[in-house]
């Protein structure tokens, strides 16, 4: 993995930034492909050590729209991980590298959020109950996963990754 530095995340904000400007002025006419271009370099800029991922910073809290729900399908797409765990700036523990919890609250009101949640759920369908390899994860790693990712992960899959975490050392 690469280590990014905070200079560098803050370029990538800048540019989510400004490419999220000139969306609200003119929808009709954005360019889709700097965007896409954008979640591919900032896919992999976890940002561990240094603070929060780029997904984070750029996708919570915010009122999602089309270009949010598009700036997350292009992440996904290039291999963004939202089910990631990193490291705490102070190295002491770990944090999401995606704000589930903000989002599944959005998705009660706003249909963006809602689509952009539906995609994370069919994701973690996929990894963690058609693929679900459980000798790929440790019982910590699943207890981890399932405690700060559970609001993207859907009930029936969190509780069989319970039980399999449950037959782990």
């Amino acid at each position: 993995m690469n280590m990014q530095k905070p200079s560098e995340i803050n370029q990538l904000i800048g540019q989510f930034l400004a490419l999220q400007e000139q969306w609200e002025d003119t929808p009709g006419r954005f360019d889709w492909e700097a965007l896409k271009a954008l979640a591919v370099a900032g896919a992999s800029a976890y940002n561990e050590g240094n603070g929060p991922s780029f997904q984070i910073l750029t996708i919570d809290g915010m009122r999602h729209g089309e270009f949010h729900a598009r700036f997350l399908e292009y992440s996904l797409e290039a291999g963004f991980d939202p089910f990631k765990l990193a490291l705490s700036a102070s190295g002491r523990g770990l944090v999401p590298v995606f704000g589930h919890e903000a989002l599944a609250e959005s998705a009660g009101d706003n249909p963006w959020s809602a689509r952009m949640l539906a995609s994370l759920h069919s994701l973690a369908r996929r990894r963690f109950d058609t693929e679900f390899a459980a000798s790929a994860h440790s019982k910590a790693d699943l207890e981890h996963t399932m405690l700060y990712c559970r609001d993207s992960i859907p009930q029936d899959v969190l509780q069989k990754m319970a039980a399999v975490a449950n037959t782990l050392a």
